[in-house]
């Protein structure tokens, strides 16, 4: 089994070989004379938890980038790194390399209702900016922001989070356009081919697209004379493939594991061994300390629910937007679903979103309509209500920012307002009935800003999952350990100055502890206020720590 890629007449790693070693020779020496290591991030998205431990033996390049061709080369191992809440790519990765909750970056879901604004947010445009601009508004540093007050450079190929690197290789249309119709082409499906996806962003890396070869690697080093600091080099595929498999996986109804485990030696490790080459052409290998992360898991669907059926459930009792009534007109707005659906509540009475609705003359009523829908009833494992301390006043006290519905116990009850005031129950209740129960509270409790905030969030059983396109076979963002805890290597040569040994660092630690822990291998003082912490600061000589 072998998955598609465009061929070439040339052997690619050779061209990549010959032309840094031009570059080499038109320019000289090494690295321009910089002391420190040079960090590169490599990114592989919705890698889950142990893909990489796993098939390690399979997986020669890999396996010399962790261990070293002696197999004695030092590196750190985290098994238990937790990502934030949502487990979506967008906001994950933005507070990945910000080390800050998603309330405090402002980037809080995929999509989400702003109620002052009345629009209806979302990362997806053509610029590929719109992260960087809320964070710019906000004031929030990234990685990059670190590393450059710190007289150091970075470069990225990351798809919407630059700000701060100073140097960029960002894919454009025409990039995505090609990989959607090589897999119209080649198997009928208008979505991005993985695998040409990661083949030419690693080109993008390494030499440029078609006009970015100043912003490259090779670029840099040629008219710059030097190797950045930090580099990432962001790989989709494995999410893209994650969510469309090739048909014999779907016939045979694969696990996640074994698409995931088929794509890593097929696809990836072969790139590695051009990331490898490369890197030594250039003369920096030796110095280099990769950082092997992952922003969220995967989990295959289960059972596909159509996106619209909340939409259906309110729509003749609540004023959504249409093509004639605008957000701001509407009393309700219900986001694209995943394995949440969130609900947005106006204040019917005051005929304005940033007032608190009416808890049993607008939420009531709304969560009557959608318990009556039967996909929910099948799919929904916990329902979410909104609370606004010190500013709603019905009787109920508001002290958290989520009640846990009961809505089984609502139900039972006959659903009338009594009940469903006693349904309201404390969020501490949540952790009877999820795996990751502390976890979730914790995140659910730093995902929003007030202005952002639903009014009644949906979360699904694991593999349920709301749905547009029900030829999706894997999917993300859920509340469960195959999508919310993923693994980290940090290894390679330039390790052992820092980190002599080879450790499993057995404690849990979080996404958020990327920045802290670059800031750390560079020597450079580790930022304060930030969320997230750093796992290797205490790390000794032997293993398993």
């Amino acid at each position: 089994m072998k998955l598609d890629c465009l061929p070439s007449k040339v052997p690619l790693p050779l061209v990549i070989s010959v032309c840094l070693l031009l570059i080499i020779l038109c320019t000289g020496g090494a690295t321009a004379g910089e002391k420190g290591p040079k960090i590169i991030i490599l990114e592989f998205h919705g890698l889950k938890q142990e893909i990489l431990a796993d098939n390690l033996e399979n997986l020669p390049n890999f396996r010399e980038i962790i261990e070293g061709t002696t197999g004695s080369q030092a590196y750190v191992y985290l098994p238990q790194v937790f990502t934030t809440i949502p487990a979506a790519s967008q906001p994950a990765v933005t507070s990945m390399y910000t080390g800050l909750y998603p309330q405090r970056t402002g980037v809080v879901s995929t999509i989400w209702f702003d109620r002052a604004t009345y629009q209806i947010r979302t990362l997806i445009s053509y610029s590929q900016d719109r992260i960087n601009n809320i964070l710019k508004d906000r004031n929030v540093k990234s990685l990059f922001d670190y590393v450059g007050q710190s007289d150091k450079r970075s470069m990225t190929t990351m798809l919407m989070l630059t700000k701060g690197a100073d140097w960029s290789v960002k894919s454009g249309a025409f990039f995505w356009g090609n990989a959607s119709v090589l897999n119209a082409f080649r198997h009928g499906k208008w979505v991005p081919n993985s695998c040409y996806v990661d083949n030419k962003t690693l080109d993008g890396f390494l030499t440029g697209h078609v006009s970015a070869f100043r912003r490259s690697l090779a670029g840099i080093y040629k008219y710059h004379h030097l190797v950045p600091d930090v580099m990432v080099v962001q790989l989709l595929g494995t999410d893209l493939f994650s969510h469309y498999p090739s048909a014999d996986f779907k016939k045979r109804q694969a696990s996640m594991n074994e698409i995931q485990s088929h794509y890593v030696k097929t696809v990836l490790d072969p790139l590695m061994r051009r990331l490898l080459n490369a890197l030594k052409e250039l003369g920096i290998y030796e110095d280099t300390i990769f950082i092997l992360v992952s922003e969220h898991g995967s989990i295959r669907i289960r059972k596909h629910i159509p996106d619209d059926t909340l939409e259906h459930s309110l729509g003749d009792h609540y004023k959504l937007p249409s093509w004639l009534r605008s957000n701001r007109r509407a009393d309700a707005v219900v986001m694209p679903g995943a394995c949440t659906k969130e609900v947005y509540l106006k204040n019917r009475q005051t005929d304005k979103w940033m007032d608190p609705p009416r808890l049993l003359a607008d939420v009531k009523p709304a969560v009557d309509l959608i318990l009556a829908n039967h996909d929910v009833q099948t799919s929904m494992k916990a329902m979410l209500i909104r609370q606004y301390p010190g500013e709603r006043y019905e009787g109920q006290l508001e002290n958290d920012q989520w009640w846990l519905f009961d809505w089984e116990r609502y139900q039972a009850t006959g659903s009338g307002n009594f009940g469903f005031r006693q349904a309201l129950q404390p969020l501490n209740e949540l952790t009877e009935h999820f795996e990751l129960g502390q976890y979730l509270l914790r995140g659910l409790r730093r995902q929003y800003t007030r202005q952002t905030a639903p009014d009644i969030k949906l979360i699904n059983k694991k593999g349920y999952y709301f749905e547009r396109d029900f030829d999706k076979y894997g999917h993300h963002g859920s509340y469960y350990p195959d999508d919310c805890i993923v693994s980290f290597w940090v290894a390679g040569p330039g390790l052992s100055p820092v980190i002599p040994g080879q450790h499993i660092y057995k404690a849990r630690a979080s996404t958020l502890d990327l920045v802290p822990m670059v800031t750390h291998l560079l020597g450079i003082p580790v930022p304060e206020g930030l969320d997230g912490s750093n796992p290797l600061a205490n790390l000794r000589s032997n293993k398993n720590q």
